[in-house]
């Protein structure tokens, strides 16, 4: 099913006006998304349009088509391969101009990733628009449907703080087994001591390239605030909350984290992108090996912007380049405390190793020193907040 509109467009030529109707295509509407086997999208949603063409297909001229998928996550196949292939094979079986097509995604990189992929596998083929919207930064704004209801750290607390950081790994992608696995080469998992929780669960999430040691399956899944077996960690942690309505609003983007918060000093966020920076995603060789030419993804979710509304500070475990997005939207990080090298990094092991040399050093510091260093961060904290809620 589409969204049609009709769109009065002034074509700057002649000064004419042309009518063109857009055709929008939620791709949530798909009922297959696995990323092994998502519906071929051009065929399961495009078939009053499909019917539209075959009965006048001078009409191909005129339409703009849209195909959104906003969902965290890119890499995922039709028919085998990568998404993009399926819209380009769509546009030449109906003679579609591809430069008519959008793709519409929560991907920072999206177009980047688009633009190698083309010059690999269809370099004689016109482009497609790809463009990127991200929800982790309208979530919180003043202007945005949920700020009134939000409850978060408007004034820090002054009091010495119990825990020393906060590390959540809920859904154990391969990047954050590969994080946890170097978390615990280097003695770093401290749940005593920190709000650290990954949720693996050797029964779920075996299925990667990754050997747990015995020891540390022992303890595993290690859990915080959410516990219970993987269903019941899942269902608690998306819970719809009340006051959203039919918005249906859920617990992990706009639930009041200030226990969290108030009681560490700073959070180390491993971002949901599914990147070939960061890992392979695939027990396919094959299919790795074809992925890793092309494919980067950064996605900027509320684990990045809800430390920012609670004025707290991060290391971001997150496709090469995330800090420099950020600052290039104005927002600050804190390379004036610890060394944030790690974000430029290409090699994937080199990367999470020099992530978690920062947490170490951090650490080592006692309560006391991470309390002078969190105030003298203010500053910067009240910055990125207010650009938030500003926005």
């Amino acid at each position: 099913m589409a969204d049609r509109t009709h769109n009065e467009t002034k074509n700057s030529r002649n000064g004419r006006h042309s009518n063109r109707i857009v055709y929008e295509f939620n791709l949530q509407n798909c009922e297959e998304r696995a990323n092994l086997s998502f519906d071929n999208f051009t065929e399961t949603l495009t078939k009053d349009l499909v019917k539209e063409i075959k009965s006048n297909s001078s009409i191909v001229k005129d339409i703009d088509i849209i195909f959104r998928y906003t969902s965290e996550g890119t890499v995922w196949t039709v028919n085998g391969k990568w998404w993009a292939h399926a819209i380009h094979d769509f546009a030449k079986k109906y003679n579609i101009p591809l430069t008519n097509i959008t793709f519409i995604s929560a991907s920072a990189t999206i177009n980047e990733t688009y633009n190698r992929w083309h010059k690999l596998h269809a370099p004689n083929d016109d482009k497609i628009n790809c463009k990127y919207e991200n929800f982790g930064f309208w979530l919180y704004g003043k202007s945005k449907r949920y700020y009134d209801h939000l409850r978060f750290t408007q004034e820090a607390p002054t009091h010495i703080r119990s825990h020393k950081y906060n590390c959540f790994n809920r859904n154990m992608l391969p990047h954050r087994q590969k994080f946890m696995l170097s978390m615990w080469e280097k003695q770093l998992i401290d749940p005593k001591n920190t709000f650290t929780s990954f949720h693996y669960y050797k029964d779920v999430d075996n299925k990667t390239d990754y050997d747990v040691p015995d020891e540390l399956l022992q303890i595993l899944p290690l859990q915080c605030d959410i516990k219970g077996d993987w269903q019941t960690a899942f269902d608690t942690l998306f819970e719809v909350i009340d006051w959203t309505g039919d918005d249906g609003g859920d617990w992990n983007k706009v639930g009041d984290y200030r226990y969290i918060y108030e009681n560490c000093y700073f959070t180390v966020t491993t971002e949901s992108a599914e990147c070939y920076g960061l890992a392979d995603q695939f027990e396919d060789k094959e299919l790795n090996d074809y992925f890793r030419e092309f494919h980067r993804e950064m996605f900027i979710t509320e684990k990045t912007t809800r430390p920012m509304l609670n004025l707290h500070p991060q290391i971001i475990y997150c496709c090469t380049g995330t800090l420099e997005h950020l600052k290039k939207l104005g927002y600050k990080t804190f390379s004036n405390y610890w060394n944030e090298d790690y974000d430029n990094e290409e090699n994937p092991e080199t990367k999470v190793s020099m992530i978690t040399d920062v947490i170490k050093e951090l650490q080592n510091k006692s309560l006391e020193e991470l309390h002078e260093m969190y105030w003298d961060m203010m500053p910067i904290l009240k910055h990125n907040q207010s650009l938030l809620i500003n926005q």
